[in-house]
């Protein structure tokens, strides 16, 4: 169950800082650069996501 609960607890946090990224974006850049911005954040919530996926299979 601990595994469960640490997928979960990643899923949230993940999800929380892109939407958290995806703010900044939308505040700091300028109109004409932000899909750019939307993007890359899009691309590092993948990675983030994959590298945990990764972490979570090691523990199984």
């Amino acid at each position: 169950m601990e595994k469960k609960l640490m997928e979960i607890g990643l899923s949230t946090g993940l999800v929380l800082l892109m939407a958290l990224m995806m703010l900044v974006v939308r505040l700091a850049l300028p109109e004409g650069i932000r899909s750019e911005g939307f993007a890359l954040v899009v691309l590092i919530f993948m990675i983030l996501m994959g590298l945990a996926g990764f972490k979570l299979q090691e523990r199984a």
